[in-house]
């Protein structure tokens, strides 16, 4: 059966259908493949580069589209592959008409699709980007295409199309900015008020957007925090400035008042700050040293029924039964007060004790200047904890361990002489601690020394024998209690030294100024061959001298007597000035002399004189005068220079180079008159100071002697 179309019948749905979809398509507009002027568009990024960004802030990248020639049936598509450094947010038109799709047709590429388009203008795409690192866009980046098989896009890199504002986005780093901080006070003891101040100044030459910085207070109680920019807050131990922004120059100021924490060591404060938009992560701020009291146990040996006395002290390190490592009570009364009694120095009620046998508990007396500490007599051995509290919170502990009947565990402290030269006859040891009884051994490295008459508990005396020092190197020395209790003290280092062979100078000479004190005194050792320090010298002489017939002197003279190997040196000074001195070094006995490193000597400062003075200007001097004037009294100089600094950034003027410079210079002056010179300012130098207020110092030569002006002065130019 035919149609009247003539179609058999049973295929006129089929042809009937692929006409509707011909029609639906534009089948009267063929595919047609996008040439360059097809389409013109232009990309525009913003912001423009070059530009200095910070993570997580956005750039935005805006598309207009002209079609002149419509691609047909291909929908039109804009890609843009994205440099490294940019993350893909979204991509919208207005109005929303255009779809957009990441990471298609490949990883990096946003496509956007306009679907059929038209001959005329096309709606505004945005495509929004966050920046996560350093990225360079480029005209490459931009392509139309008609359809995706289309092999020939119409680019931004050639033809009329453009890309507005491409190029670098650089994103902040620590490097671009100047971070600091400090305390006040710098070191302090636990739980004292502490204000601590850090700093982030821009140098990166753009403004920052918001941004948060942290500074994390490690072992510190952070009570309150200010910000110069943005808005403080405190969370646990760390202060927040959130919302903070810089301008190019300008510095984030936080302050924070803080208190360090009740730790078991007294942990110092390390500060670290981190501002993550700005680059800067993990920065460690100068510290905040945090120190207890010190306890040190001043009495004898514990024993039930014998006093025993605690005192505050300077403690390097904890010890076992007899000391709390610390510091000495301060005189400021800023840095430690009672937490009891509210006074500058401990008192009785600022301290505790406990055990099982206390008994009366007072204060102790000969604890040494602005020192206190308390005494008890204990009934009955056990643990005794002796506890210090000081400002807010503020403690150290001291534990005491008082023995029942049994030998104590003995304590050796220090031993003299702790060295001797190898070769040298039986040394007669003096053993110092506490704990000692009358069955104490000495040990050199664990083995008991023949012959030790105990003196009381707290000295013994041993003899080395000869055979003991036969060879350099060192010994364990150590004091041993048999049992009922008893047991080993800690050891002390004996050092058996080589013989003396030569002198060397371990702290060399620093640079000075005439007539004045070195800046580093010398140090002189009677050394060993192998360069080791020879402790137990204490007599050998050493001797300076100087060359290039310079004059030297030092407190107390040139020779003096080596202190365990040791000849310091104080007071010494050179004269005249001059470079490349050095000293030498002689011995008596004779040793290999010594020579140090080369050192200079300047000259001693100008003297301060009230005869260079500056005549008085009133109001703003015009530039069309400008001239500088100095009086020199009855100083008669030979010549008169001037320094002139600008107070607005403290540059000073070279007068030579007609220009400002970062570094001082003296301008030398014209003689204008009895006593009175000039520096006149003319022509198109005047132009270097207009607007300025500069200050101006004097500087002279008279009989050869150098002088600076007592005063200065202040000048304003208009």
């Amino acid at each position: 059966m035919l149609t009247s179309s003539g179609l058999p019948a049973r295929l006129f749905p089929a042809a009937l259908a692929a006409l509707v979809l011909l029609l639906l398509l534009g089948g009267s507009r063929p595919a047609h493949a996008l040439a360059e002027g097809d389409v013109s568009f232009t990309v525009t990024q913003s912001p423009a580069a070059p530009a200095t960004v910070q993570v997580g802030s956005e750039v935005t990248f805006t598309v207009t589209a002209t079609v002149a020639v419509s691609p047909g049936v291909p929908p039109l598509l804009f890609e843009f592959t994205y440099p490294t450094g940019l993350h893909f947010v979204e991509g919208f038109s207005t109005p929303a008409s255009v779809t957009c799709t990441d990471n298609t047709p490949s990883p990096g590429t946003v496509r956007c699709s306009y679907g059929q388009v038209p001959v005329g203008n096309l709606v505004d795409l945005t495509l929004r980007f966050t920046i996560t690192a350093n990225s360079t866009t480029s005209a490459a980046n931009a392509v139309m295409r008609a359809g995706p098989s289309d092999g020939a896009p119409d680019s931004a890199a050639n033809g009329g199309d453009s890309f507005v504002g491409a190029g670098t986005l650089t994103v902040f780093s620590a490097a671009v900015f100047t971070i600091g901080g400090s305390a006040a006070p710098s070191a302090t003891f636990e739980r004292a008020p502490v204000t601590y101040t850090a700093t982030i100044q821009n140098d990166s030459g753009a403004a920052t957007g918001p941004f948060t910085a942290t500074v994390d207070l490690p072992n510190a109680i952070v009570e309150a925090v200010t910000c110069s920019s943005g808005t403080g807050s405190v969370t646990g131990s760390q202060a927040f400035c959130t919302n903070a922004s810089l301008a190019d120059g300008a510095t984030l100021t936080i302050t924070i008042t803080l208190r360090p924490d009740n730790t078991a060591a007294g942990d110092d404060i390390a500060p670290v700050l981190s501002a993550p938009a700005l680059g800067i992560s993990g920065i460690t701020l100068p510290a905040v040293t945090v120190h207890e009291v010190g306890l040190q146990r001043t009495s004898g040996a514990p024993a039930v029924g014998s006093p025993i006395t605690v005192c505050t002290a300077a403690v390097p390190a904890d010890v076992p039964n007899s000391a709390a490592a610390g510091a000495a009570q301060p005189a400021d009364a800023t840095l430690l007060i009672g937490k009891e009694s509210a006074s500058p120095l401990l008192q009785l009620s600022d301290f505790s004790v406990t055990g099982p046998g206390v008994g009366t508990v007072a204060a102790a007396s000969g604890c040494g200047s602005s020192q206190s500490g308390v005494t008890f007599t204990p009934s009955a051995s056990g643990t005794y904890t002796i506890t210090a509290s000081y400002n807010v919170g503020g403690t150290n502990v001291l534990v005491i361990e008082v023995p029942g009947a049994s030998n104590p565990l003995p304590v050796l402290t220090s031993i003299s002489p702790n060295s001797a030269v190898a070769g040298s006859g039986p040394v007669t040891l003096a053993l110092t601690g506490s704990g000692f009884v009358a069955a104490s051994e000495v040990r050199w490295n664990g083995v008991p020394l023949a012959s030790v008459t105990f003196n009381s508990s707290t000295s013994l005396t041993a003899v080395i024998p000869a055979a003991n020092l036969a060879a350099p190197g060192t010994a364990s020395v150590t004091v041993f209690n048999p049992a009922p209790g008893g047991g080993t003290s800690a050891p002390q280092t004996f050092t058996v030294t080589a013989a003396a062979s030569k002198l060397a100078f371990t702290t060399q000479p620093g640079n000075g100024v005439a007539g004045q004190p070195l800046a580093v005194q010398p140090v002189v050792a009677v050394q060993t061959a192998a360069g080791a320090t020879v402790t137990s010298d204490s007599t050998t002489i050493v001797t300076l001298a100087i060359s290039g017939g310079a004059t030297l002197t030092c407190t107390g003279g040139l020779s003096k007597t080596v202190t365990a190997g040791v000849a310091a040196f104080t007071g010494c000074t050179v004269t005249p000035a001059g470079t490349g001195y050095t000293l030498a070094a002689t011995a008596s006995p004779a040793l290999t002399p010594a020579t140090s490193a080369p050192f200079d000597v300047t000259a001693a400062p100008p003297t301060v004189t009230s005869q260079l003075t500056f005549p008085a200007v009133s109001g703003p001097v015009p530039r069309s005068r400008l001239a500088f004037r100095v009086e020199s009294g009855t100083l008669a100089p030979t010549q008169v220079r001037l320094v002139i600094r600008r107070a607005s950034d403290g540059k000073y003027w070279n007068a030579a180079a007609a220009a400002w410079q970062n570094d001082p210079v003296q301008n030398v002056m014209t003689a204008a008159g009895s006593a009175r010179w000039e520096l006149p300012v003319v022509g198109v130098d005047r132009r270097a100071f207009r607007g300025t207020s500069v200050t101006i110092e004097a500087f002279a030569t008279a009989g050869g002697t150098e002088y600076r002006s007592a005063a200065t002065a202040t000048i304003a130019v208009r």
